[in-house]
């Protein structure tokens, strides 16, 4: 199914006119950066189930008992997001700047937003290359390249016989016991809290807002998806971009966020003068 021409033009009215607008991003917007999700038909919770991976005493429990395992699955992590470049639809987002107030909204933990050139970023379920200690005081910011050589240590360690020590070495720019306690990567797992201050910076920023466009949520992961319906509550319209799904929506535009955002705001502002 595409968009109407009809329906491209009425929302880019709508972005026209906005003041603020909050771009509000899941994981189908990095789909075409090579990242993919972890929830649709053979994602990595298939493979890798929530319950055993998807919260930090079962990743303890399987680097004690299936070592070479869980390193597999740190690397499937990884790999796509240490080599992954930002897509059209990145772009898009970042060159909406140019013309009206925006502030994104993740819920993706790749950057990709910050490295296509958005300025203001929420990340509400964190972020893989920010490390932070007791109380989430900031450690220090991994590279990509930091991240491409992590993969490789960890694609030996998951072959190692001798997995688990391995496994530790490799993750320790990441993750481990330094002078001042235990760092981390600043990632939200099940049962954890959304990042601060980013989960209240979004609700700011999404309560104030003309438009939202929501891009490549599933609209499934609680408390991050009741945001759409938060900013339908105060007026503001909502445009949704997505290939398969609407969702809480005034209006869809189907398709994928790398073909649908550049056309979105070309409608919306490719007359004006640079």
């Amino acid at each position: 199914m595409d968009y109407t021409p009809e329906t491209l033009f009425e929302a880019a009215a709508h972005l026209r006119a906005a003041r603020e607008v909050v771009v509000f991003t899941g994981a189908g917007t990095s789909a075409e950066s090579g990242i993919a999700t972890f929830r649709d038909e053979g994602g990595l919770w298939q493979e890798f189930p929530p319950e055993q991976f998807g919260h930090w005493p079962g990743l303890v429990r399987m680097a004690v008992l299936r070592p070479r395992t869980l390193a597999r699955f740190v690397l499937a992590v990884l790999e796509p997001i240490a080599t992954a470049v930002p897509n059209a639809g990145h772009r898009a987002i970042a060159a909406l700047e140019e013309h009206t107030g925006v502030t994104v909204v993740t819920q993706n933990i790749d950057r990709l937003h910050s490295d296509a050139g958005s300025t203001i970023v929420h990340e509400v379920h964190g972020s893989l290359f920010e490390i932070v200690g007791r109380r989430g005081r900031f450690v220090r910011l991994l590279s990509r390249g930091d991240m491409l050589r992590l993969v490789e240590s960890l694609r030996r360690a998951a072959r190692s016989r001798l997995a688990l020590g391995r496994l530790l070495a490799a993750v320790r720019p990441m993750l481990g016991l330094g002078l001042r306690g235990i760092y981390r990567p600043k990632v939200v797992l099940f049962g954890e809290a959304l990042a601060q201050p980013d989960w209240d910076l979004a609700c700011r920023a999404t309560s104030q807002c003309d438009v939202m466009i929501t891009v490549g949520t599933s609209g499934t992961v609680m408390p991050a998806a009741g945001l759409p319906a938060k900013t339908r509550a105060t007026g503001a319209t909502l445009i949704s971009v997505d290939p398969e799904t609407a969702g809480l929506h005034d209006l869809w535009l189907p398709g994928r966020a790398a073909t649908v955002l550049p056309a979105l705001v070309d409608a919306a502002f490719g007359g004006e003068a640079a």
